[in-house]
């Protein structure tokens, strides 16, 4: 048994007050963790469910989507009405709620304090999570919202003295009555018990992976492989579905600003080539699912259907400026309610990996 001081971390509880860990004992950096994290209190993220942002982000992606009969390409530059509200689009409640910290809560890379173990873990990647949907979208008509955020699991892997930590953070997303107190919107929206949707409209489950600085030496070799192919995963074959794109550093940047994002790995190139050994500006990996569910949702439209449920795994780096291709199939022997879809990078290798549950519209 070993003693740990834990640091002082300067995120914000609930009430504003600085948090605060005292010294106990733990068996290991797993355990200390696990404890640090899980028992962290996230303030309540509000938000109003306007139509502006879900606007943005339509005209940001209207020229990379398929063109269908059914779904035309959104072209409106003219602000939707709250009067005849439409739906929130899939995926699109991800550049709603952005995190609610100052200047001082970022760190020299740009991301928040909310749920970083601490030293010495300091790169920060989105390791993939899932969705699910178990009421109907909630209307673009101004009305309040609440994410409610929790960790609700630790994991370290890896040898000791190179340990990486996956954090799994939970969000429920749900619309509240104004004047609602936080204990009445946590005992409707809220669960103890992950299985139970309670009055969440979005649930939402994210794995973060946090990882030692590189050392110089690391970074040197990492750069010297920049021309180099690298380690191409083989994807799956006899996709139905196949729709390429190419996001651009414009893009990039306007989903930074759309969802708060201050992550210096999705804007500075010289950062992310110095600091983090990446040969190009990485594609954020909600942007990715952004991309992925928006491609899916087209397509289930013209079949009936509607994702319940996705689950994904990020399993490579996909760069600014490189052609991605979002594939998707039924699943072997299945009636068309279970979908393996898939992202392929540039030379076709496997980036990320899902399985989709649908239903009928």
């Amino acid at each position: 048994m070993k003693t740990v001081l834990t640091r002082q971390l300067p995120f914000v509880r609930g009430g504003g007050a600085t948090a605060r860990y005292t010294c106990r004992a733990y068996s290991s950096l797993a355990e200390r963790l696990q404890h640090e994290l899980t028992t962290r209190k996230i303030p309540l993220f509000y938000d109003y469910l306007h139509p502006q942002p879900s606007h943005l982000l339509n005209l940001s992606l209207c020229d990379l989507l398929p063109k269908t009969a059914s779904t035309p390409v959104y072209t409106s530059t003219i602000l939707p009405s709250i009067t005849n509200p439409s739906p929130l689009p899939l995926a699109h409640h991800l550049i709603y709620f952005p995190p609610q910290v100052t200047l001082s809560q970022l760190l020299p890379d740009g991301t928040d304090v909310l749920h970083t173990p601490g030293d010495p873990f300091h790169r920060r990647l989105w390791a993939g999570g899932n969705l699910r949907f178990p009421a109907a979208s909630p209307l673009l008509d101004g009305r309040r919202a609440v994410c409610i955020e929790s960790i609700r699991n630790v994991a370290v892997k890896g040898r000791e003295g190179d340990e990486s930590v996956i954090v799994r953070i939970e969000r429920r997303i749900g619309t509240v009555p104004e004047g609602e107190d936080e204990e009445q919107t946590r005992s409707r929206i809220w669960t103890e018990d992950e299985a139970l949707a309670g009055e969440a409209l979005v649930i939402e489950n994210r794995d973060l992976i946090f990882m030692r600085s590189k050392t110089a030496a690391q970074i040197e070799a990492d750069q010297a492989l920049f021309q180099e192919p690298g380690r191409i995963v083989k994807a799956p074959t006899g996709a139905t579905l196949r729709h390429s794109l190419t996001p651009n550093k414009s893009l990039l940047f306007r989903f930074s600003a759309l969802t708060f994002n201050a992550h210096s790995i999705h804007l500075d190139k010289n950062y992310t080539q110095n600091e983090e050994g990446y040969r190009n500006l990485l594609v954020h990996g909600p942007l990715t699912l952004t991309l992925l569910m928006s491609v899916l949702e087209r397509h289930f439209h013209d079949l009936g259907l509607r994702v319940e449920h996705i689950e994904y795994k990020n399993l490579a780096p996909l760069f600014v400026d490189d052609d991605l291709t979002v594939c998707g199939k039924v699943k072997n022997g299945g009636d068309g309610g279970a979908w393996d879809v898939w992202i392929e990078g540039p030379k076709g290798g496997l980036a990320v990996r899902g399985t989709v549950r649908t239903c009928g519209v």
